[in-house]
């Protein structure tokens, strides 16, 4: 069972918006099961040249729009893993990704992680492959 095609089109528009001089926007993918602005979960993840994007938008009709941007650079991400699991039912299987993100946080001497939520397994390992891409570079660069 494939993701639901969903629009990200709001959310590539808003990060292409955030792009330094010289800095490409390579993918934006959907980072929860499903990308509607009332959770503060991440809803989308650009991923760039420089860092990480991920995107938190929080809708209140009538009241407000809110969005926050947190950007990770590459040498801040400590550990990659990408999680895969099947929940089994009477009448179906229910598969499920997850790709998490163990980041350092400068200055606070401590880390945390980022979850990154799919259905699809094969786009939660295009999103870890990616990311793990520029580590490896990042790496290797000695950055």
């Amino acid at each position: 069972m494939a993701d639901e095609i969903q629009d990200l089109t709001e959310y590539r528009d808003a990060i292409e918006g955030l792009l330094l001089n010289g800095e490409e926007l390579e993918a934006t993918f959907p980072a929860a099961l499903k990308t509607s602005p009332d959770s503060d979960e991440p809803q989308a993840v650009g991923i760039t040249s420089y860092r990480i994007i991920v995107c938190n938008r929080r809708l209140r009709s009538g009241s407000s729009d809110r969005w926050t941007f947190r950007s990770i650079l590459y040498s801040r991400v400590e550990e990659l893993e990408l999680q895969r699991a099947e929940q089994f039912h009477r009448d179906r299987i229910e598969p499920s990704a997850l790709v998490t993100l163990f980041v350092s946080w400068q200055g606070a001497g401590s880390g945390g992680r980022i979850e990154l939520r799919y259905r699809d397994g094969v786009l939660a390992r295009e999103v870890h492959d990616r990311i793990l891409a520029h580590l490896l570079t990042a790496e290797s660069r000695g950055l």
